[in-house]
């Protein structure tokens, strides 16, 4: 250790929280013999997955200050600095809180990382069921391709992604498709379950679709509806599919109680926690077909892991075997596979197993790629700042709105958003009829990085609100949020009232007078819910990005903080761009947008790591 043991309690801080606290008291309970070291990696490891890593990576943190450790007659200036990752580990293995993978111990080490076991356990089953179910074959090339042949057009030049995909599903029992915004992932789940359909020929399979929130499963539903999908199919989250127990965090199915399906197609996939899809996957039939789409570009999600990013991984494209199979089904030649004869004959490539089972759609059909919305997105992906400034100067389908002399929050930015706001929100402020409001609150939406804090979006919805009362253009009543024309956000799960976290919908007066918040039904329509009946929610004039995730909106305006954040990141710069169908405008400073579409988000997982071998991460002792 590279300094002696501190006395007393860590203080609240950056690096810990009021539950990493209670689980270093905890730990320094169960093994007081351990010492400061163990009791404080024990909290770290809690507060990792609080952050939304799945484990403590000790080579990130090892030969870092901790904030003031100390009880209360310690000075503030006081601080404990971590030790060096070999001294660390050290430390750990002679740890009574700490174990193997095959032990009961509180806490796991393995390949230079700490887990809680459940997290721990979490990522080796899901490792361990993924590999299994991306071993298994499902049609032969030669069946799929005459069924295939008859729902996509003849191939050109350009290779159809859309098409490949689809075979990939009917060829494999795991289907990874990844895509950005309007790449066309809901039409190719369209033709995937017509294909299995055909290919199942008189046994019509089980298919069932599910989506994490309840918006972007009203959207899968929506889109099936439109398509006058035969033997309409519902979306439900996954939640509802699997059957929540409440006040429990188990679900009624289970391994031991499996899904009734053949298959499960699964939307937004970038945002289902490890946790909720190492539980989904162990749900699915043993011979079950899994497809899962979405963006793993896109934010992860707010619980621990990022399991489309490491499901995905790097791409190395297709392996000659594979390529050749897929020319059989598609008739469309791969010519760059990834991977060369050559190489796998002289000097092995380490291949991520799952490379078979992806397919990545590269063609947007909502916004042409040399288009500003399309531009802008890509200079953010790749972290060019510089060319990202460029972008949203130029004034194609983009706008930067820089911060005025005074500074964001002072009266000329104020008055500034405040008439922007208006403008956009007039259609919706000015609606009767709740299919004119609901169609309005799909034109435009404010988009924030923070949920507190002066730029969050309680405080803009807040200060907006107060200034339409001010103005005359709405009337409230006492402490009541309420008035017609109020958009409103559902933050939690309601299945007596169908409406779900992400549900977004609209108060407006009925004929009687009464107010009532409208919300879509799945099947076309609208329901209405009195404002004294309705489940938790919020004013939704602005949202976070991250509860915006799985929507769409002709217009995104998106307002960042005056100073670099650490939530403003490239991952949300770019989920927020993609929002937009035809305009999108960022207010904020250079300098935060700059050193935003610069940072990435980074999740300390070892699921890429299991996937990759038999030998799972953490096998190995320390």
């Amino acid at each position: 250790m590279t300094n002696p043991p501190a006395p007393g309690l860590p203080r609240q801080s950056d690096h810990f929280n009021g539950l990493s606290l209670h689980y270093y008291r905890l730990f320094s309970r169960l093994a007081p013999e351990d010492g400061e070291l163990i009791w404080i990696s024990g909290a770290l490891a809690v507060q990792s997955v609080l952050d939304g890593h799945s484990c403590l990576s000790l080579s990130h943190h090892a030969g870092r200050p901790l904030l003031a450790t100390a009880g209360e007659d310690q000075d503030e200036s006081s601080g404990y600095r971590l030790p060096k990752a070999d001294d660390w580990q050290t430390a750990l293995r002679a740890s009574h809180l700490v174990g193997p993978p095959e032990g009961e111990t509180a806490l796991v080490l393995g390949q230079g990382r700490l887990y809680l076991r459940r997290y721990f356990g979490y990522e080796t089953r899901l490792a361990r069921e993924i590999q299994r179910r991306a071993a298994l074959a499902g049609h032969p090339p030669e069946r799929v391709a005459g069924p295939l042949a008859g729902l996509f057009p003849v191939p050109g030049d350009e290779t159809d992604w859309q098409m490949v995909a689809a075979a990939i599903a009917a060829m494999k029992r795991l289907c990874l498709i990844s895509g950005g915004p309007g790449t066309g992932k809901t039409h190719t789940v369209l033709r995937i379950i017509q294909l299995l359909r055909r290919l199942a020929g008189d046994k019509r399979p089980r298919i069932a679709l599910a989506a994490p929130t309840g918006k972007a499963a009203s959207r899968l539903q929506e889109a099936m509806r439109l398509a006058d999908e035969e033997e309409g199919l519902t979306a439900n989250t996954i939640h509802r599919l699997l059957g929540t127990i409440r006040h429990s965090p188990y679900f009624r199915h289970h391994r031991e109680h499996r899904l009734p399906l053949d298959v499960l197609i699964v939307d937004e996939v970038s945002m289902v926690d490890l946790a909720l899809m190492t539980k989904l996957v162990e749900a699915m039939p043993d011979e079950g077909r899994l497809i899962l789409l979405g963006d793993q570009d896109q934010l992860s999600s707010v619980e621990a892991g990022r399991v489309l990013a490491d499901l995905c991984g790097e791409d190395q494209g297709y392996s000659p075997e594979f390529a050749a199979q897929l020319e059989i089904a598609t008739g469309i030649r791969i010519q760059d596979s990834g991977f060369s004869m050559q190489e796998s004959k002289d000097k092995p490539q380490k291949r991520n197993p799952l490379g078979d089972c992806r397919a990545h759609l590269r063609k947007s059909y909502r916004f042409k790629a040399g288009g500003g919305i399309g531009r802008l997105a890509a200079a953010v992906l790749a972290g060019n700042a510089e060319l990202a400034m460029n972008c949203l100067a130029a004034g194609e389908e983009t706008r930067v709105c820089p911060p005025a002399a005074v500074g964001w929050g002072r009266r000329t930015d104020e008055k500034r958003l405040a008439t922007r706001l208006l403008e956009a929100y007039s259609p919706l402020l000015a609606a009767q009829k709740p299919e004119t409001a609901l169609r309005a609150l799909g034109t435009f939406q404010v988009l924030c990085s923070h949920r507190q804090g002066p730029y969050g979006t309680l405080t803009v919805n807040r200060w907006f609100t107060e200034t339409l009362a001010r103005q005359g253009r709405i009337r409230l009543t006492g402490e009541s949020e309420w008035h017609p024309g109020r958009p409103v956000i559902v933050t939690g799960n309601h299945y007596d009232l169908r409406l779900f976290n992400g549900d977004l919908g609209v108060a407006l007066a009925d004929d009687a007078g009464e107010l009532k918040v409208y919300f879509p039904s799945p099947g076309g329509g609208l329901r209405a819910i009195s404002p004294g009946r309705m489940p938790a929610h919020e004013t939704a004039f602005a949202l976070t990005v991250h509860k915006s995730q799985g929507s769409e909106f002709d217009e995104v305006l998106l307002l960042l903080p005056e100073q670099p954040s650490p939530l403003v990141s490239r991952e949300l710069i770019y989920t927020a761009i993609t929002r937009a169908r035809r305009r999108f405008e960022l207010w904020g400073g250079a300098e935060t947008i700059a050193s935003g579409v610069r940072a990435r988000i980074e999740r300390h997982t070892g699921l890429s790591e299991q996937l990759m071998t038999e030998k799972r991460c953490g096998a190995s002792w320390g």
